[in-house]
């Protein structure tokens, strides 16, 4: 009986494990963690996610990075990677018109951001911008405000740049994407859908793939099953997302345009449950074998004695 009751209550206890929390507010229908992904975008992609060294480079696209905890109110602060810029552009879905694009200034420690108005919160859309005679490139990420505030659906239907890589669409409430789900993202170049443009995805941890956009310019990308666990001295915050980044080229006029979304994912919750049931049938094992080794123990002293 006590065997039967450890072998219940053991699962139950593997939902539990602390590595596989999930993070991310957000849209109408998609972002945090690992992640986040980018308001702990999904979380914070700015903090250590993954468990991975800040400074460690993991990919040549351009990134925004943030740093600060998902859900706050005041505001945050966006670092930028590979790519140079004077402002980041914040876009709201609600709030004051003349607030609802809005630019700040990139300095020594990046740009700090706020929502739309201190009441408005939910996702808010963040792009930086390098161009010169022959080249564009863009980073975008998303970054999610505590209060709350309107879906940014149709904030994300709005062109806001030439090429842009759009999530079709972003984590909803208290989800993110996760590993081995697939979520599907729209290409669209000068407010058009692009079809049959290729969208590449990369992870902090090295995973890399590729999908084709259809004739509506939608491409849909799985998530790999690659979060490492967190190093030793790290809290369970490092290892309940990482990073990833899909970037996307297309030449048009003589430039040459390069755009690019970073967010973050979180840990498939099976591990856990594999985890437990894995433990279980071991306890299982054992407890069907104890019986037989009993017998052969008594075996080999009776014939011992004999």
């Amino acid at each position: 009986m006590n065997i039967l009751i450890l072998l219940l209550s053991l699962p139950a206890a593997g939902l539990a494990l602390p590595a596989l929390a999930q993070h991310e507010h957000g849209a109408d229908a998609a972002a945090a963690s690992a992640a986040r992904p980018a308001g702990r975008p999904g979380g914070r992609p700015g903090g250590r996610p993954g468990g991975q060294a800040e400074g460690r480079e993991w990919t040549a696209q351009p990134l925004l990075l943030g740093k600060g905890e998902r859900g706050d109110r005041g505001g945050a602060v966006l670092t930028l990677r590979g790519l140079t810029a004077p402002s980041v552009t914040v876009y709201a879905a609600e709030g004051p018109a003349e607030r609802r694009k809005t630019e700040y200034p990139v300095g020594a420690a990046g740009a700090r951001i706020a929502a739309v108005t201190p009441q408005i919160g939910n996702y808010h859309w963040v792009v930086a911008r390098e161009e010169n005679a022959d080249s564009v490139r863009v980073a975008s990420t998303a970054w999610y405000f505590g209060n709350p505030g309107d879906s940014p659906k149709e904030l994300l239907t709005q062109p806001k740049h030439e090429l842009e890589i759009v999530p079709a669409p972003l984590p909803r409430e208290h989800r993110s994407y996760r590993e081995a789900e697939k979520w599907r993202f729209q290409v669209r170049f000068r407010g058009q859908p692009l079809a049959g443009q290729s969208l590449s995805l990369e992870t902090e941890f090295g995973s890399r793939s590729s999908s084709v956009t259809d004739a509506a310019g939608h491409a849909t990308l799985v998530f790999p099953r690659d979060l490492k666990p967190a190093a030793e001295g790290e809290g369970n915050e490092a290892r309940n997302r990482a990073r990833f980044v899909l970037a996307t080229e297309k030449e048009a006029d003589g430039k040459r345009y390069l755009t690019a979304f970073n967010y973050t994912y979180s840990p498939d919750p099976e591990r856990s449950r594999s985890l437990a049931w894995g433990a279980a049938f071991g306890v299982l094992g054992m407890a069907a074998a104890t019986p037989l080794l009993r017998r052969r123990q008594a075996r080999e002293g009776a014939n011992g004695h004999a």
